[in-house]
């Protein structure tokens, strides 16, 4: 029997979980105080600078291929300018146990785009996994909040989320191709860029309306971890793993979030922890491990 060994990016995507997790609480406290287009309109600049000014002192240059320019600043689009918007209107019109619960679609559509674009191959045993680390995410969700439910009261925001994961997963596994001319950073930093610059006119309107000196010390070191650790230093863990493993490999840990969140929930929130949360945690796991054993490229 094929056997299970964990690589660098393993542990890599295990460390963006814990800081994607930790950013669900932080969010939710931010936004107390902040809307949400101006949350993305602040923190989505943020990341950009700091992953310019990082990619300046590690490579020295911005520069790429005139060929790929188009490429990039379409990825940057979609990745970013689109993603972002459809994924905070989504977030106002559904509950947050069903943006959980159809974000843990993520790996089934990604690997869905990735046999179509013949980047990966999964065979049985691959996509067991990764359906059942999205089982695993729906027990720990449906534990702590309450079942998953599409109403006519949450359908618009389901409907955005289901739109904006299939963004997500699309430009995941466009972005593959230009992963194997460019750097992570580099190619990170540019669509990260491009997309946030886009996104700002959105925004505009928003941070006219933001009482900058009513937000608290504390939402602004919220909104500054969402920016430089969930975006910045995520990111380039997501395309770093995506690069070393692939798009199928790397998305089955987007199921972690979840874990660490309700973890977070509790010890900074103080919101109830629930057995599911073990149960979802072993089932999560086991869909990664099939997820290794299940995955070959074409």
């Amino acid at each position: 029997m094929k056997s299970i060994k964990f690589q660098l990016s393993d542990w890599l995507m295990l460390l963006a979980g814990l800081i994607w997790g930790l950013n669900f609480p932080l969010v939710k406290f931010s936004l107390r105080e902040i809307s949400p287009l101006a949350f993305n309109g602040l923190r989505l600049p943020l990341a950009a600078v700091i992953l310019v000014i990082w990619l300046l002192i590690v490579e020295g240059n911005l520069k790429i291929k005139k060929e790929h320019l188009l490429k990039i600043v379409l990825l940057g689009i979609l990745g970013y300018t689109i993603y972002q918007y459809i994924f905070i209107y989504g977030i106002n019109y559904t509950t947050a146990s069903n943006t959980a619960v159809i974000f843990a679609a993520a790996p089934i559509m990604i690997t869905l785009l990735s046999t179509l674009f013949k980047h990966e191959k999964i065979n049985a045993l691959g996509w067991t996994g990764i359906i059942l680390g999205f089982v695993g995410v729906y027990i720990i969700i449906s534990g702590k909040s309450g079942a998953f439910s599409l109403t006519s009261q949450t359908l618009k925001g389901d409907l955005y989320i289901l739109l904006a994961v299939f963004l997500w997963a699309l430009y995941s596994v466009l972005a593959a191709p230009m992963l194997k001319v460019y750097s992570t950073l580099k190619f990170t930093t540019l669509t990260t860029a491009i997309g946030s610059l886009l996104f700002f006119p959105f925004a505009v309107g928003g941070l006219k309306n933001l009482d900058f000196q009513g937000v608290s010390f504390k939402s602004w070191i919220c909104l500054i971890y969402s920016g430089a650790m969930a975006l910045a230093v995520g990111l380039i863990i997501w395309f770093f793993s995506v690069k070393r493993v692939g798009n199928s490999q790397t998305a089955v840990y987007g199921n972690l979030p979840p874990v660490f969140a309700v973890i977070f929930a509790w010890l900074i929130l103080s919101e109830a922890i629930h057995f599911t949360l073990i149960i979802g945690a072993g089932i999560i796991l086991a869909g990664i491990i099939l997820t290794h054993l299940g995955r070959r490229n074409f």
